[in-house]
Protein backbone atom coordinates (compact mmCIF):
# COMPACT_ATOMS: atom_id res chain seq x y z
CA UNK A 1 0.00 0.00 0.00
CA UNK A 2 3.12 2.50 0.14
CA UNK A 3 3.78 2.32 -2.88
CA UNK A 4 0.40 3.38 -3.64
CA UNK A 5 0.68 6.57 -1.64
CA UNK A 6 3.77 7.08 -3.32
CA UNK A 7 1.92 7.15 -6.71
CA UNK A 8 -0.71 9.83 -5.25
CA UNK A 9 1.91 12.06 -4.07
CA UNK A 10 4.04 11.66 -7.60
CA UNK A 11 1.11 12.63 -9.49
CA UNK A 12 0.01 15.72 -7.13
CA UNK A 13 3.82 16.89 -7.81
CA UNK A 14 3.44 15.93 -11.28
CA UNK A 15 0.15 18.27 -12.12
CA UNK A 16 1.98 20.74 -9.52
CA UNK A 17 4.90 20.92 -12.02
CA UNK A 18 2.18 21.41 -15.29
CA UNK A 19 0.60 23.93 -13.21
CA UNK A 20 3.57 25.99 -12.88
CA UNK A 21 5.02 25.43 -16.37
CA UNK A 22 1.47 26.48 -17.80
CA UNK A 23 1.48 29.82 -15.78
CA UNK A 24 4.69 30.10 -17.76
CA UNK A 25 3.86 29.24 -20.72
CA UNK A 26 1.53 31.47 -20.76
CA UNK A 27 3.98 34.40 -20.64
CA UNK A 28 5.69 32.91 -23.99
CA UNK A 29 4.95 35.42 -27.01
CA UNK A 30 3.82 33.57 -29.58
CA UNK A 31 5.58 34.70 -33.07
CA UNK A 32 4.85 33.32 -36.46
CA UNK A 33 7.53 30.50 -37.13
CA UNK A 34 8.17 28.22 -40.73
CA UNK A 35 6.95 25.03 -38.89
CA UNK A 36 3.61 23.71 -38.41
CA UNK A 37 4.29 24.07 -34.45
CA UNK A 38 4.47 27.29 -33.09
CA UNK A 39 6.58 27.97 -29.99
CA UNK A 40 3.67 26.92 -27.61
CA UNK A 41 3.17 23.75 -29.03
CA UNK A 42 6.04 21.41 -27.71
CA UNK A 43 5.07 22.83 -23.99
CA UNK A 44 1.44 22.68 -23.83
CA UNK A 45 2.04 19.26 -25.93
CA UNK A 46 3.82 18.16 -22.79
CA UNK A 47 1.39 19.71 -20.18
CA UNK A 48 -1.50 18.23 -21.55
CA UNK A 49 -0.05 15.13 -21.64
CA UNK A 50 2.09 14.86 -18.33
CA UNK A 51 -1.69 16.24 -16.39
CA UNK A 52 -3.06 12.79 -18.25
CA UNK A 53 -0.61 10.81 -16.84
CA UNK A 54 -0.30 12.45 -13.29
CA UNK A 55 -4.23 12.03 -13.41
CA UNK A 56 -3.98 8.33 -14.24
CA UNK A 57 -1.53 7.56 -11.70
CA UNK A 58 -3.39 9.27 -8.58
CA UNK A 59 -7.01 7.45 -10.43
CA UNK A 60 -5.33 3.85 -10.39
CA UNK A 61 -3.71 4.35 -7.15
CA UNK A 62 -7.04 5.50 -5.80
CA UNK A 63 -8.61 2.74 -7.56
CA UNK A 64 -5.68 -0.10 -6.18
CA UNK A 65 -7.32 0.61 -2.61
CA UNK A 66 -5.25 3.85 -1.65
CA UNK A 67 -7.46 6.27 -1.10
CA UNK A 68 -6.50 7.63 2.17
CA UNK A 69 -3.75 10.30 0.92
CA UNK A 70 -1.32 10.23 3.98
CA UNK A 71 1.61 12.92 4.30
CA UNK A 72 4.72 11.51 1.60
CA UNK A 73 7.31 9.02 3.51
CA UNK A 74 10.89 10.73 3.40
CA UNK A 75 11.49 8.15 0.39
CA UNK A 76 8.80 9.36 -1.26
CA UNK A 77 9.94 13.07 -0.83
CA UNK A 78 13.76 12.38 -1.70
CA UNK A 79 12.33 10.54 -5.33
CA UNK A 80 10.28 13.52 -6.05
CA UNK A 81 13.25 15.75 -5.27
CA UNK A 82 15.67 13.78 -7.36
CA UNK A 83 13.00 13.35 -10.10
CA UNK A 84 12.72 17.25 -9.90
CA UNK A 85 16.75 17.73 -10.18
CA UNK A 86 16.53 15.13 -13.33
CA UNK A 87 14.19 17.34 -15.09
CA UNK A 88 16.47 20.19 -14.37
CA UNK A 89 19.04 18.21 -15.35
CA UNK A 90 17.90 17.30 -18.45
CA UNK A 91 16.56 21.12 -19.63
CA UNK A 92 20.28 22.14 -19.15
CA UNK A 93 21.53 19.04 -21.33
CA UNK A 94 19.19 19.63 -24.00
CA UNK A 95 21.01 21.85 -26.42
CA UNK A 96 24.45 20.88 -25.80
CA UNK A 97 23.75 17.08 -25.86
CA UNK A 98 21.04 17.51 -27.77
CA UNK A 99 17.74 15.64 -28.22
CA UNK A 100 18.09 12.58 -28.70
CA UNK A 101 20.84 12.16 -25.91
CA UNK A 102 19.88 13.65 -23.60
CA UNK A 103 16.27 12.19 -24.03
CA UNK A 104 17.46 8.65 -23.89
CA UNK A 105 19.92 9.52 -20.47
CA UNK A 106 16.75 11.02 -19.15
CA UNK A 107 14.94 8.36 -19.52
CA UNK A 108 16.66 5.74 -18.60
CA UNK A 109 17.31 7.55 -15.42
CA UNK A 110 14.10 8.56 -14.88
CA UNK A 111 12.76 4.64 -14.87
CA UNK A 112 15.68 3.19 -12.79
CA UNK A 113 14.90 6.22 -9.98
CA UNK A 114 11.22 4.61 -10.13
CA UNK A 115 12.88 0.83 -9.33
CA UNK A 116 12.55 -0.70 -13.05
CA UNK A 117 15.29 -3.21 -13.66
CA UNK A 118 14.02 -5.37 -16.43
CA UNK A 119 16.59 -4.76 -19.11
CA UNK A 120 14.16 -4.96 -22.10
CA UNK A 121 11.72 -2.45 -20.65
CA UNK A 122 15.00 -0.07 -19.71
CA UNK A 123 16.13 -0.66 -23.65
CA UNK A 124 13.65 -0.74 -25.56
CA UNK A 125 11.00 1.51 -24.02
CA UNK A 126 12.89 4.56 -24.24
CA UNK A 127 14.31 4.00 -27.77
CA UNK A 128 11.30 3.58 -29.28
CA UNK A 129 9.75 6.85 -27.49
CA UNK A 130 12.68 8.71 -28.00
CA UNK A 131 12.30 7.53 -31.74
CA UNK A 132 9.11 7.78 -32.28
CA UNK A 133 8.83 11.73 -30.75
CA UNK A 134 12.06 12.40 -32.73
CA UNK A 135 10.29 11.32 -36.12
CA UNK A 136 6.88 12.95 -34.99
CA UNK A 137 8.76 16.47 -34.57
CA UNK A 138 11.04 16.03 -37.42
CA UNK A 139 9.57 14.56 -40.23
CA UNK A 140 5.41 15.07 -39.74
CA UNK A 141 5.37 19.07 -38.07
CA UNK A 142 9.10 19.95 -39.34
CA UNK A 143 10.55 21.18 -36.15
CA UNK A 144 14.38 20.87 -35.80
CA UNK A 145 15.21 19.11 -32.19
CA UNK A 146 18.75 19.69 -31.24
Amino acid sequence: MGASRSDIWAGIGLLAFCGFVAWRTLLVRTVASGTIAGPVFVPWLMIGGLSLLAIALILRSILRGSSAVELPTRRTLVRMGLLALLLVAYAAAFEPLGYLVSTLVTFVLGLLLFNERRPLVLILVPLALTGGVYLGFTRLLQVWLP
